[in-house]
């Protein structure tokens, strides 16, 4: 019997969504002092601002205590059609964020219509820490958990342009 077709680019972005939003959510932690978690809707705008080059260029490197909407000024680029890159890495960020819950590096946190993510544990898994991440996906990650621990959705949103 002959074996079904496999996707192997969508299993490898699902499995780099994971390991993305396992750091960002793991980073934003740790910067609030595990006191707040990074809700469902922050974490849809990740991967649009880690996987769009002109956006990860101008994130990746900035000093921590520059603030987005100066990063934004300097490369309007980074909210070019983001409405629409939200929308098209929405089914990836929700595969990564099912594979890093089933493997328990996440966990949902649900209260009432609160949905919120944890990091599971003080550190990676035996075996699983994204090592290989590209060093400008990694620093963008940082930067967007520093970001956006201080910052609600909401204001996210009007910052990045999606109405």
């Amino acid at each position: 019997m002959k074996a079904g077709y496999i996707n192997r680019s969508l299993i490898q972005n699902s499995a780099m969504a994971c390991f993305l939003l396992t750091s960002f959510t793991k980073e934003y932690q740790a910067r609030t002092a595990k006191m707040r978690y990074p809700s469902f809707e922050k974490l849809l705008l990740v991967l649009p601002l880690v996987w769009h080059g002109p956006s990860r260029r101008s994130i990746h490197n900035r000093n921590f205590t520059t603030p987005l909407h100066v990063v934004i000024s300097d490369e309007p680029r980074v909210t070019e059609r983001m409405a629409a890159r939200v929308s098209a890495y929405a089914p990836v960020t929700a595969q990564g964020l099912n594979i890093a819950c089933a493997t328990g590096l996440l966990i949902k946190n649900y209260e009432g219509s609160k949905k919120e993510f944890a990091f599971r544990s003080s550190r990676w898994p035996s075996g699983s820490s994204p090592t290989s991440i590209d060093s400008e996906m990694s620093g963008t990650v940082l930067r967007l958990a520093n970001w956006f621990q201080n910052t609600t959705a909401e204001e996210l949103f009007a910052i990045l342009d999606l109405h």
